[in-house]
C-alpha cells in the first residue's frame, strides 16, 4: 500500500507497519504521512488514528477506518487494554534496571521532560534484554509500555542513564550539539488488542520483519511467547 507493509486488514481497521523517517500525519496536506498514503490507497475512507508513534520510530501502527472503530478503540487505550512492547537499542547494559519505572512527565518546546510535580504519570517495564549480536557495546531492551506519553521511551532511558545513540534530542550528545553517528533504533515490535468487528483479541508480531536487523534468540524467543 503506497510503501506502507499491511499485517492484517478488516473493513474497519488496518495494521500497518510504519517506517522510521515517516510521519504518522502532518498539519500539511502536501507532506507525506501514513494517513495521507492509506487515504490515497482507500478513496472514501477517513483514517483515524488511535494512537501514534514519533517519526522517528518504526513498527506496528494501527490505523481505524470507521468513526466505530475509533470510539471503540479509543475507549479501549483509555481502559489501558492494550498490550504495547518496543524493542529499543541501548548503549549500556540495562539487566541492572530491568522492572517497572514511573514518572510523571511535562511537555515544552516539543519535547518531554521529566518533573516532579504536575506532570502526567508514566508508567513502562523493563522486559528483558539482550547484546546486539555483531555490534559491540550496544543492548536491545524490550519495553512493555504501559501509557502512551509524548517521547515516554526516550526521555525515561535517557532519565536512567540509557539514552538510545542516535537520538536527535535526548541522546547523549544532544545537548551538547554533536551528532551521534549511530543509527537511532526503537521499534514498535508486538501490540495485542481486541478487534473491533469480531471482538476478538488479536497479537500482531512479526517475526521476521526484514527492516529490523539481527536480534539474540533469547528476545526472539521471548517475543514469540509474549505473542501466543
Amino acid at each position: 500500500m503506497n510503501g506502507l507493509r499491511v499485517l492484517l486488514r478488516t473493513d474497519d481497521e488496518l495494521v500497518v507497519v510504519k517506517p522510521a523517517g515517516l510521519a504518522c500525519e502532518a498539519r500539511d496536506a502536501r507532506t507525506e504521512s501514513v494517513l495521507s498514503l492509506v487515504s490515497a490507497a482507500l478513496p472514501g475512507a477517513t483514517p483515524k488514528l488511535p494512537h501514534r508513534l514519533d517519526r522517528v520510530t518504526r513498527g506496528i501502527l494501527l490505523v481505524c477506518l470507521t468513526p466505530a472503530a475509533i470510539a471503540f478503540h479509543g475507549a479501549q487505550i483509555r481502559a489501558r487494554l492494550w498490550e504495547k512492547y518496543y524493542l529499543a537499542r541501548v548503549a549500556s547494559d540495562p539487566r541492572a534496571l530491568l522492572g517497572p519505572h514511573r514518572a510523571f512527565l511535562g511537555e515544552e518546546k516539543g519535547r518531554a521532560t521529566i518533573v516532579r510535580s504536575g506532570g502526567k504519570p508514566a508508567w513502562l517495564e523493563l522486559v528483558d534484554s539482550a547484546p546486539v549480536p555483531g555490534t559491540p557495546d550496544r543492548w536491545h531492551v524490550l519495553v512493555h509500555l504501559q501509557t502512551g506519553r509524548f517521547h515516554q521511551i526516550r526521555v525515561m532511558l535517557a532519565a536512567l542513564g540509557m539514552p538510545l545513540p542516535g537520538d536527535p534530542i535526548y541522546g547523549a550528545r544532544a545537548g551538547a550539539g554533536i551528532r551521534d553517528a549511530t543509527p537511532f533504533y526503537l521499534e514498535h515490535v508486538l501490540l495485542r488488542y481486541t478487534a473491533f468487528a469480531s471482538r476478538f483479541v488479536v497479537a500482531v508480531h512479526e517475526r521476521d520483519d526484514p527492516a529490523r536487523g539481527p536480534v539474540a534468540r533469547s528476545l526472539t524467543s521471548r517475543l514469540e511467547a509474549l505473542a501466543a
